[in-house]
């Protein structure tokens, strides 16, 4: 019986182990524009290049204006790559580009990247609450942390493990009992 036991337990260990690797969620590497670049213009794109290939048919791209516009952006996916193609506008000040994907193994990724247009006759970006409010609410929804699905596989193997040592103390009862 101890020998199920221990076979169960390293059985369970190396799924948990097995498991790690596939939970690997992408990371951004690179963007164009750069986080914190100054520019003189809105470029006419922003591309956003992350460590693995991105899921096309999630990725999602908005770009947030100094007066708290939120406007959806059209994307392009190549292997690693998202190509975001911006609105055109002239107003200086400060822009914040946010994006979600979705990561090869399911997971939702999201993030932002600033930057800043100089301009001369514009005024600073407003700093009132009510434009951070109309950013939350952008086209680009919050990722979910995911660190549910460990509290239920730990719960999973716990459980499993109570239920072979019953199992294992009921066997040796009946044993003891019929001798």
């Amino acid at each position: 019986m101890r020998r199920l036991l221990t076979v169960l337990l390293v059985a369970c260990a190396a799924l948990a182990v097995g498991v790690a690797p596939a939970q690997a969620h992408n990371v951004l590497t690179g963007s164009d524009p750069k986080d914190g670049a100054r520019l003189a213009s809105v470029p006419g794109r922003v591309t956003l290049t992350f460590d693995q290939p991105v899921r096309a048919d999630f990725a999602q791209v908005a770009l947030t204006g100094p007066d708290g516009t939120v406007s959806k952006a059209p994307v392009q996916v190549a292997d690693n790559k998202v190509v975001a193609t911006l609105p055109a506008t002239a107003t200086a000040g400060a822009y914040v580009v946010g994006y979600q994907i979705v990561s090869n193994d399911g997971h939702p990724v999201s993030g932002k990247v600033g930057f800043t247009v100089a301009g001369g006759a514009a005024a600073p970006a407003p700093a009132p609450a009510a434009p951070a409010k109309e950013s939350s609410t952008s086209a680009v929804p919050p990722a979910s942390g995911g660190g549910w699905v460990w509290g239920l596989l730990v719960v999973a193997l716990l459980l499993s493990g109570l239920g072979v040592l019953v199992v294992a103390r009921q066997g040796r009862q009946a044993k003891g009992e019929s001798a």
